[in-house]
């Protein structure tokens, strides 16, 4: 029985590293992650969508919106967002 690795799979079936499909695929996933998180440390805080939404200033359907991965996330949002449930989001820059 052959055992195929992760990254084979990707390649595979979304596109070798660095091509267009796999690059596009990459970033629904982080958005979809950090959604994932906010949503997880909304929870925590025992804040409802519709206060953190007026936390933020934002409607809470964008709230909702975000944590099911259909709004286009901006810098900007992701901040108001991590400003207002008490974190902070890191980036990095790695070189290729």
């Amino acid at each position: 029985m052959k055992t195929t690795s992760h990254e084979d799979v990707l390649n595979r079936f979304i596109g070798k590293q660095r091509t267009p499909n796999r690059m596009e695929f990459e970033d629904e996933l982080k958005a979809d992650i950090l959604a994932s998180q906010f949503k997880e440390l909304r929870k925590k805080k025992h804040l409802t969508q519709s206060e953190l939404a007026e936390k933020t200033g934002m409607e809470k359907g964008q709230i909702s919106k975000i944590e099911n991965g259909k709004f286009n996330l901006t810098l900007a949002t992701i901040n108001k967002i991590a400003l207002a449930l008490g974190a902070r989001v890191n980036f990095d820059l790695q070189p290729m």
